[in-house]
């Protein structure tokens, strides 16, 4: 990868000759003096600087290099004939990095240049690596701060048992975003409009929401937006368009606050029929029981009456034989076909009995049903 590497070299044969040595694999420019280097425009990918020059030396040079923020990270090389312990504290302390010997060695010098630019390009790939890293882990705590609002709205939608209370925690929810606009519950039951202030819905919002119910899932005009359910809709007035990113994850949020909504609407009409059928159940029930009981009463008169019919026309027959003079055969044949009868009769209420206690059984069971549904 080609580099832009600026050469700082009061010497003009060894900056020449500096500058053809790296010419090969890369782009070197060559400045007679640090203030001409300092003049000229960047960025610059590598720095081969001199110590001893006119002017400004080369550590002087370098801090003023470093005082910029554009260059504060760039590389830069002394190079110099000096090789004490003063010298490289020196060039240290001003904002080197390497240190360089005179004369230059050719292979030595594409050696540190190569070395110093790899070092160079994996720190700029760990630090835009740390930049994305941090930019997602910021990103991820907003979005768990806001996916908050719409956990709390999901625990709280739980406790609401009508539509009123409902699209009142939505309303708190949007204010917890910051946002302003109006909501929408609708069901079985009927209709509730709120504004953010938790008054009425404003005529003109009432219409928005009413007329953008069925234009779609999400309906956005510049900073308002409109987001729909079957049975609930919201209406937003401010969204932060200065803010893209955040603008699609409340777009987002709010999608699952009003799908919660929805689902909790669904659930209270739920609720609402079945406690209905179960007063209708329970009705029906009540006018099953009354009946099993006229069908008790009734079954033990009529046993009763049948009893006694049959035992006076038995006292009736026996009088009866006295004057018609049957012989006696003929009393005791009719005596037993008169008894037949009355045992079969009883035989049948006896029956008839059994049917009303299997029914009182299942009169119970529904009972315990009915009672035992949500």
């Amino acid at each position: 990868m080609t580099a832009r590497i600026a050469i700082v070299e009061d010497d003009p044969v060894l900056g020449l000759l500096l500058q053809e040595l790296l010419a090969e694999s890369h782009a070197p420019a060559l400045f007679a003096d640090g203030e001409a280097f300092l003049a000229a425009p960047g960025p610059w990918d590598l720095v081969l600087l001199d110590i001893e020059m006119p002017g400004l030396d080369g550590y002087e040079t370098c801090r003023r290099l470093r005082a910029g923020f554009e260059h504060a990270d760039v590389p830069v090389m002394f190079v110099s004939i000096h090789d004490t312990p003063e010298a490289r504290i020196a060039a240290y302390k001003a904002g080197g990095d390497d240190f360089l010997l005179k004369p230059v060695a050719d292979d030595e010098l594409r050696h540190k240049v190569e070395l110093i630019l790899r070092q160079q390009r994996r720190q700029q790939d760990l630090a835009a690596m740390s930049s994305a890293a941090q930019q997602a882990a910021f990103s991820a705590m907003s979005t768990m701060g806001e996916l908050g609002a719409v956990l709390e709205f999901m625990r709280a939608s739980f406790a609401c048992n009508d539509y009123d209370s409902l699209a009142r925690a939505l309303i708190q929810s949007m204010g917890a975003y910051g946002l302003r606009g109006g909501v929408q519950v609708r069901g079985a039951a009927g209709c509730v409009s709120l504004t953010n202030d938790g008054e009425p819905g404003r005529p003109l919002e009432v219409s928005i929401l009413e007329n953008m119910r069925h234009m779609g899932r999400i309906v956005e005009f510049r900073s308002r937006a409109v987001l729909n359910y079957e049975h609930a809709s919201l209406l937003v007035q401010n969204l932060p368009l200065d803010d893209p990113d955040k603008v699609g994850r409340l777009r987002d949020h709010l999608a699952l606050l009003v799908e919660a909504a929805d689902a909790r609407v669904a659930g209270l009409d739920a609720a609402a029929t079945l406690n209905r059928q179960q007063h209708g159940i329970e009705h029906v029930l009540g006018g099953i029981r009354d009946s099993a009981q006229q069908l008790t009463r009734f079954l033990g008169r009529n046993r009763e009456q049948t009893r006694s019919i049959m035992l006076d026309l038995m006292a009736q027959l026996e009088h009866a034989f006295a004057v018609l003079g049957l012989t006696p055969e003929q009393e005791a044949m009719i005596a037993e076909k008169v008894q037949l009868a009355t045992s079969e009769a009883l035989e049948l209420f006896d029956e008839a009995e059994d049917i009303e206690a299997d029914l009182s059984d299942v009169v119970e069971k529904l009972e315990t049903l009915a009672r035992s549904a949500p």
